[in-house]
């Protein structure tokens, strides 16, 4: 099962989960949540209902993608976010 699906099981909700290329959206129908790699600056955007832009960058000595402002990990963020607005 993949991060994302598996994340967005434990939300209890019907979502739908598209992905398209380097673009994976998850919606329930209101609120669309956005992950998206961008090759060009090596990150990680997510767009959220909840808390806008957040950028993540990848930390080598962690192996650990990392929010660039509050070092927040990326996986524990999405899954907090998703449980968040789709419960």
């Amino acid at each position: 099962m993949s991060m994302v699906e598996e994340i967005s099981s434990s939300a209890g909700s019907s979502l739908s989960c598209d992905s398209n290329g380097d673009v994976v959206e998850i919606s329930d129908g209101d609120s669309d949540y956005l992950i998206s790699f961008h090759a060009q600056t090596q990150q990680i955007w997510v767009a959220s209902p909840v808390s806008g832009s957040v950028r993540f960058v990848y930390d080598a000595d962690q192996g650990l993608w990392c929010d660039q402002r509050s070092g927040r990990e990326l996986f524990a963020f999405v899954r907090q976010e998703i449980c968040e607005i789709f419960s």
